[in-house]
């Protein structure tokens, strides 16, 4: 079976379907409806893609286990029920993938992704743009130090703005167990940032 291209080669119509919401276009999937399963891709594609290039730090195997988790999604849609919402489900789906895909080949956590790492030579002009990136790569570094636990819910509060009672239901944690993974982590963070100055 050939999915959907995560980006496409030339403009799309508009589609009918488009109009639709995630659990109209997923029951539209469970009955077999490529088109709604193409819609749903072309919504949430980029951010599955940084959802899982944020779990792995690593942008080109966070595209290939994005692509592997709308397999699986595509697979795995007579499951989907929506009483926590698509986004919730999905991320959970690629949370998983990215987890066992770590676990699996054994491979811990790059400290930075090849791509985030290529960076122009330095000019006047970029100057502020190499102190932010600079920033950035810091903070990815610290927190792939950070224990793993902590880290994700950190992942799914501030880089996909989850709401708690949306983390409890992709962790399958308790509200006040996040809510302290959060604060501790958030204070982990701190004290590499601040070890690292």
């Amino acid at each position: 079976m050939t999915f959907p291209r995560l980006v496409e080669a030339s403009p799309v119509k508009a589609s009918p379907l488009s109009e639709r919401n995630d659990d109209e276009l997923m029951a539209l999937c469970q009955a077999g409806l490529r088109e709604a399963f193409a819609v749903l891709v072309r919504r949430h594609a980029i951010r599955i893609v940084n959802v899982c290039t944020r779990f792995t730090a690593d942008r080109q195997l966070g595209v290939e286990l994005a692509q592997e988790t709308w397999a699986t999604v595509w697979e795995r849609r007579a499951q989907y029920r929506a009483e926590s919402g698509f986004p919730v489900w999905l991320i959970t789906v690629a949370r998983n993938r990215c987890r066992n895909h770590l676990r699996g080949a054994r491979v811990g956590l790059r400290h930075e992704s090849e791509c985030l790492a290529l960076t122009p030579p330095p000019s006047p002009d970029q100057i502020d743009l190499l102190l932010v990136e600079e920033r950035r790569r810091k903070v990815r570094d610290a927190l792939a130090r950070v224990p793993r636990a902590m880290r994700e819910a950190l992942l799914l509060r501030y880089a996909e703005d989850l709401r708690y009672d949306e983390m409890t239901l992709v962790l399958n944690v308790g509200e006040s167990t996040l809510r302290s993974r959060v604060h501790h982590g958030l204070k982990a963070l701190r004290a590499l940032l601040e070890r690292g100055r």
